[in-house]
């Protein structure tokens, strides 16, 4: 197997959106189900890749905390790893390993301080085995510029 070396650097993390309908001490009386979103926005002429890593906790009937931020990523020689055909995307598992693991480390620590007063601060996001998830990423294809649903965990 060949290594791939690249040059990463994260640039930038901002949060895009955080909307928490629940309250300290409140009970639940669903099971609550918790899907990460992820948006993949590469700019080869740049070597710029923004991760937009999302999660959604909810019921069957309503999104209880919805949280979004944008990781900003710069990729030397980006084109050797990244590929935008016909609107889709298409990142060698190496690199999206590194970025998905970065920007999910850094949604989770977020959560934390912005759930910290909420129902949510006692269900911190789960921890994710990045190379299953990788794996199953590369069965899919991503489209650029929309949301894909890589992920679903149940609390009850």
């Amino acid at each position: 197997m060949d290594k791939i070396a690249m040059q990463i650097r994260l640039v930038k993390i901002e949060e895009l959106s955080y909307r928490d309908k629940t309250k300290l001490g409140e009970a639940l009386k669903e099971p609550v189900f918790v899907k990460l979103l992820l948006n993949i926005l590469p700019d080869i002429g740049r070597n710029i890749i923004e991760l937009i890593v999302g999660v959604v906790y909810h019921t069957n009937s309503e999104d209880l905390l919805t949280y979004e931020i944008k990781s900003t990523f710069e990729v030397g020689e980006m084109e050797a790893v990244v590929c935008v055909r016909d609107y889709s995307v298409s990142v060698a598992p190496e690199l999206l390993s590194i970025l998905v693991g970065v920007s999910i480390g850094t949604l989770r620590g977020m959560l934390v301080l912005k759930s910290a007063d909420s129902f949510f601060g006692n269900y911190p996001l789960p921890i994710i085995n990045i190379t299953e998830l990788i794996a199953s990423l590369q069965t899919e294809t991503v489209k650029q510029s929309s949301y894909f649903p890589f992920f679903r965990f149940r609390y009850e």
